[in-house]
C-alpha cells in the first residue's frame, strides 16, 4: 500500500491548523494599524587560519580545509586561510501594539564545494517571515532547525555536527506559543528542499500509464516535530520529537523499504556564576542531511535505518567581560549492529568523538578574536584493509578574527 497520498493528507492537515491558530482576532484599531517599519542591516566579517595534523575532514573531502568532521584514515596535514564564513544580512520589522511581522534574508560566502575564495558565489542561510499576534508566532521559510536547537559555540563551522549536535538550516513551517512569560511550545514541519543523493540511492515513481520512472528525490515528505521548552534567569530545560515515514530508493535486493525516522531528546542550560554548562542528548532513527548528517542515515549495504545515540555538553568560564573560555565534548554513538561492515573507507563510523578548548577575547565594538583546539577519534565500520573496523585520531586548530555589527 503505498502511504505517500496518506502522510500528504496529513501534513496539509497541519499545515492548516498552523493557520488557522495564527489567524488569531485583533481590534479594529489595530487592524486598520500598519504599525512601526524598521530595517536593520546586520552581519560579520571573518577570517580563520585553519590547520590539521591529518585528514580532519573524510565526510566532506571537497571542503578538506573548511571543518572538521571527523578523524580520517589519510595521514594528510593542511592549513589555510579562509574568509568564507562571513555573513550579510538584512531584517524587516513591522510592529503595532499586538502584532509583528518579521522578514529575514541572509547569506554566507561559504559557496560551491572545493571553491577557493575569489571564485565563490553567496549562499542563501536564512530567508523567512514570522508573523506574531501576542503570544502566538508563525514562522515560514529556510530558519534554523526547530527542534533541539541549542547550539554550541565553538569556531569550527561544523558546531559540532557529526560530533553530537543536531542542526541544519532548513524550510519549515513552525507555529510558536507561549504560555505564560517561561514555557513556550511549538508544533512544526521541515525538511531540506532536496533529499541528499547518494551511492547509487534512486527511488522510483508511477506515472499514469503504470511505468516506473526514476527520479533523484526519494524522500517526499516533511519531518512533523514539536518542542516544549521552560526558561527562567537564564536557566532552560527542553524536550524534542521529530517524526517521518518514507519509502527508500533502491539497495540492492532490499529496494523501496519502509523508512520509520524519528527523534527524541532533551537539551539544558545550567547557570553557576561565571561559569555555565549547555548540552543536549538524544536518541534517533534514520539521521541524514535535516540534521547535518550525511552518509549516517542508514546501512550502505541494507538500506536499513541506523539507530544512534548523540549528545554534547559544554561549560562556558567568563571571569570578566573581556574573556570567555569554553571546554566541551559530542559524540555520535551508532548501534554498531546497524552500521554492519562493507561502507567504503572512511564512510561510515561506529562511533564518532570529539573535544574542544576554546578562548574568545572581545577587543572592541564588535572585533573579537578567537583560538580553538578541537581533538576528534574515530572508529570506522571499514578500515583500509577491507572488512576491519579501525580508529584514528586528528586535531584541528583555528585562530580567528571577526567584526559583528
Amino acid at each position: 500500500m503505498n502511504r505517500f497520498p496518506m502522510n500528504g493528507i496529513r501534513s496539509l492537515g497541519l499545515l492548516t491548523v498552523m493557520l488557522t491558530m495564527i489567524a488569531t482576532p485583533v481590534s479594529a484599531e489595530e487592524a486598520k494599524d500598519e504599525g512601526k517599519f524598521t530595517l536593520t542591516p546586520y552581519g560579520r566579517v571573518e577570517m580563520d587560519a585553519i590547520t590539521s595534523n591529518r585528514n580532519t575532514n573524510p565526510l566532506d573531502p571537497p571542503n578538506f580545509n573548511g571543518y572538521a568532521t571527523a578523524a580520517g584514515s589519510g595521514n594528510k596535514s593542511s592549513s589555510t586561510f579562509s574568509p568564507r564564513w562571513s555573513v550579510i544580512g538584512l531584517k524587516a520589522d513591522r510592529s503595532s501594539l499586538e502584532r509583528k511581522l518579521t522578514g529575514v534574508v541572509e547569506i554566507d560566502f561559504f559557496g560551491a564545494f572545493g571553491a577557493s575564495a575569489s571564485t565563490i558565489n553567496p549562499r542563501l542561510r536564512l530567508a523567512n517571515i514570522t508573523y506574531a499576534v501576542r503570544d502566538t508566532s508563525l514562522t515560514v521559510g529556510q530558519d534554523w532547525l526547530p527542534v533541539m536547537a541549542l547550539l554550541s559555540d565553538t569556531l569550527d563551522f561544523s558546531i559540532l555536527g557529526y560530533g553530537g549536535n543536531l542542526w541544519q538550516r532548513l524550510p519549515q513551517v513552525t507555529l510558536r506559543q507561549k504560555f505564560g512569560s517561561n514555557l513556550e511550545g511549538l508544533v512544526t514541519a521541515f525538511r531540506n528542499e532536496r533529499g541528499f543523493i547518494c551511492c547509487g540511492q534512486l527511488g522510483t515513481r508511477t506515472n499514469q500509464s503504470g511505468e516506473s520512472t526514476p527520479f533523484e528525490d526519494p524522500r517526499a515528505l516533511p519531518y512533523l516535530g514539536t518542542r516544549f521548552a521552560y526558561s527562567k534567569d537564564g536557566w532552560m530545560s527542553a524536550v524534542s520529537a521529530a517524526y517521518r515515514y518514507y519509502r527508500s530508493g533502491p539497495f540492492g535486493d532490499n529496494s523501496h523499504l519502509s523508512v520509520n525516522s524519528y527523534l527524541v531528546g532533551t537539551e539544558l542550560v545550567v547557570p553557576l556564576g561565571p561559569v555555565s554548562f549547555s548540552g543536549e542528548l538524544a536518541y534517533a532513527q534514520g539521521l541524514g542531511d535535516e540534521f547535518f548528517r550525511f552518509g549516517q542515515e542508514r546501512n550502505t549495504a541494507s538500506g536499513k535505518p541506523i539507530r544512534t545515540v548523540v549528545g554534547w555538553g559544554q561549560l562556558s568560564y567568563s571571569p570578566v567581560k573581556a574573556y570567555t573560555f569554553l571546554a566541551g565534548y559530542g559524540f555520535d554513538n551508532p548501534v554498531n549492529s546497524d552500521v554492519g561492515k562493507g561502507a567504503g573507507v572512511d564512510a561510515q563510523y561506529l562511533i564518532n568523538q570529539r573535544t574542544h578548548l576554546t578562548a574568545i577575547h572581545p577587543i572592541w565594538g564588535g572585533f573579537s578574536v578567537g583560538l580553538e583546539w578541537t581533538h576528534l577519534w574515530t572508529e570506522w565500520s571499514t578500515g583500509p584493509a577491507g572488512g576491519v573496523s579501525r580508529h584514528f585520531q586528528g586535531d584541528n586548530y583555528m585562530v580567528s578574527a571577526w567584526y559583528s555589527f
